[in-house]
C-alpha cells in the first residue's frame, strides 16, 4: 500500500478532528472515553462462546479497549466461525447476515483472499479488525458519515466522497439525505467520489496514515473516535452546534 504524503489535505482535517481543535472541540481523541459508548443499550456481551479469556473493565469502554487488546489472541485460538458470529451480531448489533453469507466471509479470510468490497463491509471489516487490529479497522455507516461530515466542516472544496452505508439512526438519515450531503451534489463542486470497489482499502489507506502520526494512538482508537462522534458531526452541519474559536464549521450546507 503506497505510503500517503501527510500534507494530504484529508489527512489535516483528519488531524484537526482528532486533535479537537477548532469546531471539534469535545470530540477526536482526547475526549474518546467520554464520547464512546458501545453498546448503546445493555450490558456487554458475555465472550464465554468464543474465548475463556476475561475482559476488564468498569465502563463499556474500557471493556471495548480490552476486547480489542485481546482479539487477536482470541480470534488465533478459537473457532473462527464462532468468533465472526460474535463479532458481528453479538458485539456488533448486525444480526441479518445468512449464515452462508459470514461462512464466506471467514473462508475468504482464513484462504488470505480478504474481502474488501463495499458489499457487506460493516460486517466483514469487524472480522477483520477482530483478526487483526493493527492493520483492519471498521468500518460502517457512522464511520462513514464522520469522514465525509468532518471534510465538510472544514469547508473542503475538493473533498474525497467515502461511500455511505444504510443505518437506522435518524440523526444520520436526516444527513444523508440532505441534497448538500449526496455524492452527485459534492461532485458538482469538485468533490471526487471513491469507487465502491475501492472505498474499503483507501479508509485503511487513510487510517494507517493518521496513525502514523499519532505513535500512541492504536489503529482502533481512530476508529472509536469516528463511530461515536459520527451524530455529533452530523448535527453540526444540521445546525445543532456552533462552532467556537471563530473556526469555519459551515461545511456545505449553509453555503447552498
Amino acid at each position: 500500500m503506497k505510503p500517503l504524503n501527510l500534507n494530504d489535505k484529508l489527512i489535516k482535517s483528519l488531524s484537526l478532528y482528532f486533535d479537537g481543535k477548532g469546531c471539534f472541540e469535545g470530540l477526536g481523541l482526547k475526549s474518546l472515553s467520554k464520547n464512546y459508548q458501545w453498546p448503546k443499550k445493555g450490558s456487554f456481551p458475555l465472550l464465554n462462546r468464543i474465548s475463556m479469556i476475561k475482559i476488564e473493565g468498569k465502563s463499556n469502554y474500557e471493556k471495548n479497549i480490552g476486547l480489542k487488546e485481546n482479539s487477536q489472541n482470541i480470534w488465533r485460538d478459537g473457532v473462527k466461525l464462532d468468533i465472526a458470529n460474535w463479532a458481528i451480531s453479538d458485539w456488533g448489533g448486525i444480526r441479518g447476515n445468512r449464515p452462508k453469507t459470514i461462512q464466506s466471509y471467514v473462508d475468504a479470510i482464513n484462504d488470505g483472499n480478504h474481502p474488501n468490497g463495499i458489499s457487506g463491509v460493516a460486517s466483514y471489516s469487524k472480522i477483520l479488525s477482530f483478526m487483526d487490529p493493527k492493520k483492519y479497522a471498521i468500518y460502517d455507516a457512522r464511520v462513514a458519515i464522520s469522514l465525509n461530515a468532518i471534510q465538510m466542516l472544514c469547508g473542503e472544496k475538493s473533498g474525497l466522497i467515502f461511500c455511505y452505508l444504510p443505518g437506522r439512526n435518524t440523526a444520520l438519515t436526516r444527513f444523508r439525505n440532505l441534497d448538500a450531503t449526496k455524492p452527485k451534489e459534492l461532485v458538482k463542486i469538485g468533490w471526487e467520489k471513491i469507487p465502491r470497489k475501492d472505498c474499503y482499502l483507501t479508509y485503511i489507506r487513510y487510517m494507517l496514515g493518521i496513525k502514523s502520526l499519532y505513535q500512541n494512538v492504536n489503529l482502533y482508537e481512530l476508529e472509536m473516535a469516528l463511530f461515536a462522534d459520527s451524530e455529533s458531526l452530523a448535527g453540526k452541519l444540521l445546525g445543532n452546534s456552533q462552532a467556537p474559536h471563530g473556526m469555519s464549521c459551515f461545511g456545505l450546507l449553509s453555503r447552498r
